[in-house]
């Protein structure tokens, strides 16, 4: 016999009622629901004034994080800017500071003794006729009449010319080379003797070594390494919301793609870049004054005695005084070269990824040390033509064609005496004075043995191009071992 019981269900409660009914599920048909009344609440209007401050509620927390984003944002540039600043002051100095070869040094020289031994004659000459006039008054002593005659007849020979103050006046040139400014210009910039005492010595060397001479400067000091920074973020603050709000402008008015969607990604990529370029070509002139005034600001003294821009606000206000107010501001020489620097760049580094995908064949995905590579390459020819742009449009920034007469500009390192006429005109004299040997200690005992250096050269060009190369080797090396794409730096 089994000792399994088999399982017993509870006794129905009624006749006709089977035992295992309490186990029953119904079907989910709609006869077997019942309609369980839902607890009453309070019901309210669509604008009910409850609605209408959950939303502004909501709006004020994203506004909130909003602004908070934005202050981190800014306040991450401000620090960016700030460590990129004492690299800044001294690749600008770099640049802008002149320094003519070992040949163009003597031919200057040459040409300035020239001068003087030719006003020395003139000197000479105007001595001794001064002397026979007196000779000839002191023989007419008589009342022979013979000297006044031979003057009056001189005189009518020959107009009196009066003096003139006007320095482009040849009598004044005859005499010693003065600047646009009127001031005599030094001999050369490698004379000790001549040399202010708030400039510089010429620097021969790289970035760390203008750093370290601007930290031993009296006068200068590390407060010297953050001339312009101020400036300098305040343009690329603006630079950054004004030109993709341009952009995506651009492309909304000619029914373009956003302009999120990388290029590479896009079958005609043309009308994109247009809008790039021209984008960055309006912000960037629109922002020039910022600047002309960052430049300034850098290369200016900081001696107080020697300063001629206490800040940005009054820098702007005195060359819109000084120098024909927005309309020198805007359409003076520097305009062309604003336009062609602010067109090029992009042009170059939009089209790049282009060039890599479409014409290399090269994939980030598949390739990404050939990509990097090929980056690196195109980013190093993008040096080599912006470079010299860069450093000419740095140049005639420096250059103060003043309507008004002010104070003096002092640089704290030299500066071409004369101002350049135009973008070829610099690229031209840069090659032609500054291309061979500068004019040291070293190489005056080598030239003066015979050694002559002529030609063009690209050495004035090229000023700060080892520190830049460095920089974008750095980057690539560093991107390739971690696999950071290069799009995460470009806010920064």
């Amino acid at each position: 016999m089994s000792n399994r019981q088999e399982p017993r269900f509870p006794a129905a409660n009624g006749k006709g009622v089977s035992g295992i009914r309490p186990y029953y599920a119904p079907g989910l048909s709609q006869g077997n629901y019942t309609t369980l009344s839902a607890p009453s609440l309070p019901t309210f209007p669509v604008n009910s004034s409850y609605l209408t401050d959950d939303l502004d509620d909501l709006d004020l927390i994203d506004s909130r994080a909003a602004a908070r984003e934005l202050i981190n944002f800014v306040a991450l540039k401000f620090l960016t800017t700030a460590v990129n600043s004492p690299f800044e002051v001294a690749n600008t100095l770099l640049q802008v500071q002149y320094l003519p070869t070992e040949q163009d040094n003597r031919l200057f020289n040459a040409q300035l003794q020239s001068t003087e031994e030719e006003t020395s004659s003139d000197y000479a000459e105007e001595e001794n006729n001064d002397e026979d006039d007196e000779e000839e008054d002191d023989e007419d002593i008589y009342g022979t009449g013979s000297g006044s005659r031979s003057r009056r007849r001189h005189s009518s020979d020959e107009p009196y010319q009066q003096p003139t103050l006007d320095p482009s006046d040849p009598m004044f040139k005859r005499h010693v080379p003065v600047d646009e400014s009127g001031y005599i210009v030094r001999p050369s910039v490698y004379d000790e003797g001549t040399r202010p005492q708030h400039q510089l010595p010429p620097i021969e060397g790289g970035v760390w070594k203008t750093i370290k001479l601007l930290l031993n400067k009296e006068g200068e000091g590390w407060k010297s390494l953050f001339k312009g920074q101020y400036t300098n973020w305040l343009y690329e603050i603006s630079h950054l919301f004004l030109q993709p709000t341009l952009e995506g402008t651009l492309n909304d008015a000619f029914g373009l793609y956003d302009d999120t969607i990388p290029l590479v990604h896009l079958d005609h990529a043309g009308p994109n870049v247009a809008t790039i370029v021209f984008s960055h070509l309006i912000i960037g002139v629109l922002l020039s004054p910022l600047e002309l005034v960052k430049t300034r600001m850098i290369v200016q003294s900081a001696s107080p005695l020697q300063r001629k821009y206490k800040g940005p606000l009054h820098a702007l206000r005195t060359i819109m005084a000084e120098e024909g107010g927005l309309k020198g501001l805007y359409m003076s020489h520097n305009l062309v070269p604003t336009m062609l620097y602010h067109s090029l760049i992009p042009l170059i580094s939009n089209t790049g990824p282009l060039i890599i995908d479409r014409i290399f064949r090269v994939s980030a995905v598949d390739s990404p040390f050939l990509y990097g590579l090929a980056q690196l390459g195109l980013d190093t020819l993008e040096l080599i033509i912006t470079l010299p742009l860069e450093t000419i449009r740095k140049r005639m920034q420096c250059q103060i064609r003043s309507r008004v007469p002010g104070k003096r500009f002092e640089s704290v390192v030299p500066l071409r005496p004369v101002p350049y006429a135009g973008v070829g005109d610099a690229i031209y004299k840069i090659m032609k004075e500054e291309g061979g040997k500068p004019a040291t200690r070293k190489n005056r005992k080598t030239s003066s043995r015979g050694i002559q250096y002529t030609g063009l050269g690209l050495r004035g060009l090229y000023q700060g191009f080892g520190m830049q190369c460095t920089t974008n080797i750095v980057f690539f090396v560093f991107h390739a071992i971690n696999g950071i794409e290069a799009d995460d730096f470009e806010d920064f």
